[in-house]
């Protein structure tokens, strides 16, 4: 092992973000509030992340095996994109925040950089 030299991590541009996505009071809620306020809105902000120069890489979503609250994994879902800055990233973190949307989902976000083993 004395061959492999680490040095620090650089930071990549564009980053590359995991947004974990829990549903909190999404489960109190009737599905007239589902359908005919939470959802537009949560559709309208998805729609902005893609004017604002972040590409979604891909997603998963935690139902298969699972339901109801996320339990001790504490997401849903997650939603993988290559993001221009992290003033983009706080702006889409806000975005559940300023609408509202924060009262039904929690957003996360995780920073990194592709896995250098995997990609080049």
């Amino acid at each position: 092992m004395a061959g492999i030299k680490h040095d620090a991590p650089q930071v990549p541009s564009p980053l590359r973000v995991m947004f974990y996505f829990e549903s909190t009071g999404w489960f109190n809620t009737t599905g007239e509030e589902k359908t005919n306020e939470i959802l537009p809105v949560l559709n309208e902000i998805i729609a902005s992340w893609r004017e604002n120069g972040s590409e979604l890489l891909g997603t998963i979503d935690r139902d298969i095996l699972t339901a109801g609250p996320a339990g001790s994994a504490g997401w849903h879902a997650s939603f993988l994109y290559n993001v221009p800055d992290l003033q983009t990233v706080a702006d889409m973190t806000n975005s559940f925040r300023a609408t509202g949307l924060d009262k039904y989902f929690r957003l996360e976000a995780v920073l990194g950089r592709p896995f250098f083993l995997l990609e080049k």
